[in-house]
């Protein structure tokens, strides 16, 4: 037996393991025209948990799905100590990755940046090209644990049963890359959207929010 030290085996939570089934939804209207605001948690924190009704999209069927946030830090050098143990945040990128199958008009109209989408009647027409205006909408990812281990019953304290990531402000950087147009199989476009942060919100909350139940 250690003398300073007894090492103990993991403790297991199998409700926190997570078989996302999801769904991805992109706002129709910039900000708050698309994002919810008569939650407690959105007239206490400003935190938006998802879009309201009827002002969003459903991206349906995708191929792949994948998100990330990843802050920078950097040391704060010092001339009077060796190595600084200051750190400070010098930038966030925060990206939501998507394969998408469906060819809403709206998302391809987000796709492409700067263009504009006209009605008319049961037909669409985009515009695209030297525009000063950038397109950019909020967008959420709900899901279900579909985890045979996930909590019956909604408890955090138990497990993971359902969540919603929301993106206050996204503009699509990736463009819209079809690479593949191809009539023997299912068309896909691989999009990528980064999230900007919302000065008018608190520190800690000008990009997103990530609630778990």
């Amino acid at each position: 037996m250690a003398t300073y030290y007894s090492p103990a085996s993991p403790t297991v939570s199998e409700g926190f393991l997570v078989s996302a089934e999801s769904r991805v939804l992109l706002g129709t209207e910039y900000l708050y025209g698309s994002l919810e605001t008569s939650s407690w948690t959105y007239t206490t924190y400003q935190a938006s948990i998802g879009l309201k009704s009827g002002k969003s999209i459903d991206l349906g069927l995708l191929e792949s799905l994948g998100f990330s946030h990843v802050p920078s830090f950097e040391a704060v050098e010092a001339a009077n100590v060796s190595t600084s143990n200051i750190w400070v945040l010098t930038g966030e990128e925060t990206t939501l990755s998507i394969g998408l199958r469906q060819f809403n008009p709206t998302v391809l109209t987000m796709a492409l940046g700067t263009a504009t989408m006209y009605s008319l009647d049961n037909e669409r027409l985009i515009t695209f090209g030297g525009s000063c205006n950038i397109v950019s909408r909020p967008m959420s990812v709900e899901f279900t644990n579909v985890s045979c281990s996930a909590p019956s019953t909604e408890n955090i304290t138990n497990g993971v049963s359902i969540g919603v990531l929301t993106l206050y402000d996204c503009i699509c950087t990736s463009g819209l890359p079809w690479d593949d147009i191809n009539a023997g199989a299912l068309n896909s476009i691989s999009l990528e959207f980064k999230a900007r942060p919302v000065s008018s919100l608190p520190r800690g909350n000008r990009l997103g929010c990530l609630y778990l139940a």
